[in-house]
């Protein structure tokens, strides 16, 4: 039954580089949703600025705000703040996503809770980091109509991020000098 056990341990720490390619996969993919979102920011900004700049030579008045009230400035904000495409919010649901299903796997289903928590811990962060990122994505492609909620949420959620995987190393590397 013990060596079963051990083959059964074995063959699902082989499986682990598998899991390695994927977060590399993750990371890209969530790398370029933030340049993309980065790359929309911009283009957004633009064609806001571009549509308050016809409004001014149009000889509509407005106030000296960005973003004043007059209705016509009211409706290029309201076409500047929903330049997001449903694709868009699918593919960063799916991205989004992947990471975080991945990390709960390695995280807690049973099968793979029979292998040492150190020698899955940095896939697990690895998975979090990623999905964190795509995160941040979100609000980094509209960055003048981003809520203080978000930015406690990100700043917030890299945080939690950062302090499980030093308590978790920590945990780790004081079993190691207790037990070398």
């Amino acid at each position: 039954m013990d060596s079963k056990l051990s083959e059964n341990i074995e063959r699902l720490e082989a499986q682990l580089p598998r899991w390695e390619k994927w977060l590399y996969a993750c990371h890209s993919a969530a790398l370029v949703m933030l340049a993309h979102a980065f790359i929309k920011a911009f283009e957004n900004t633009t064609l806001a600025e571009a549509l308050f700049f016809i409004e001014e030579k149009a000889g509509v008045a407005h106030s000296q705000y960005y973003y004043s009230i007059s209705p016509h400035s009211q409706y290029y904000s309201d076409v500047y703040t929903s330049m997001m495409s449903a694709g868009r919010v699918a593919l960063w649901l799916i991205v989004q996503l992947l990471p975080l299903a991945c990390a709960a796997i390695l995280a807690f289903h049973p099968t793979w809770r029979k292998i040492a928590l150190h020698n899955r811990i940095n896939l697990i962060f690895g998975y979090l980091l990623a999905g964190w990122v795509t995160f941040l994505s979100v609000g980094a492609q509209e960055p003048l109509s981003v809520t203080d909620g978000y930015n406690v949420a990100v700043i917030a959620s890299l945080f939690a991020i950062g302090l499980g995987y030093w308590l978790l190393r920590r945990k780790k590397d004081m079993a190691e000098e207790v037990f070398p």
